[in-house]
């Protein structure tokens, strides 16, 4: 698994609480994000942004070796959270509207966790977001899929200048 460089302990959920945004998520991600630390965080004790997962693009080798490597990394899929208390894995996507297809994404990484981390205990799934619906939320639900809102991020003004 291809780390980020993102990465803190429960000695950084301070740091993490009073940060604007949070690396490679939108301003809105980040208040998604944000709240589900305020509410969820101290269970944690690492927390890791943008891990990189997945076999990625198979760059042309005739490119630049710096090239290659960077269409390599791109090009993998990308868990938005990773975190870990004690030996359990927890795998958080976050999306501002929760749709079906966090489904399919979240399912995905998890395979992807399993072959890179076989030793690993199986990861928990959780999607977070600002608003959803109800069906997606039961289907999500239906495949061990945990699901939190925080609708409050929805009525907050995104800060000037934008982030990502």
């Amino acid at each position: 698994m291809a780390l980020t460089g993102y990465d803190f302990s429960r000695d950084g959920l301070a740091q993490l609480l009073i940060m604007r945004t949070f690396p490679e998520r939108t301003d809105r991600e980040s208040r998604v994000i944000r709240d589900w630390l305020i509410n969820h965080g101290a269970s944690y004790d690492r927390y890791t942004f943008s891990v990189r997962i997945g076999q990625g693009a198979t760059p042309d080798p005739t490119l630049p070796l710096r090239l290659q490597k960077q269409i390599a990394f791109v090009s993998k899929k990308r868990i938005d959270v990773l975190v870990w208390s004690g030996s359990q894995p927890s795998i958080i996507e976050v999306k501002y509207l929760v749709t079906p297809a966090s489904l399919g994404q979240i399912l995905s990484y998890r395979q992807f966790f399993r072959e890179e981390q076989p030793n690993a205990l199986d990861p928990n799934l959780v999607v977070i977001g600002a608003a959803s619906d109800p069906d997606t939320i039961r289907a999500l639900n239906a495949h061990g899929v945990t699901v939190y809102l925080y609708p409050e991020a929805l009525a907050e003004s995104p800060p000037a200048g934008g982030g990502v």
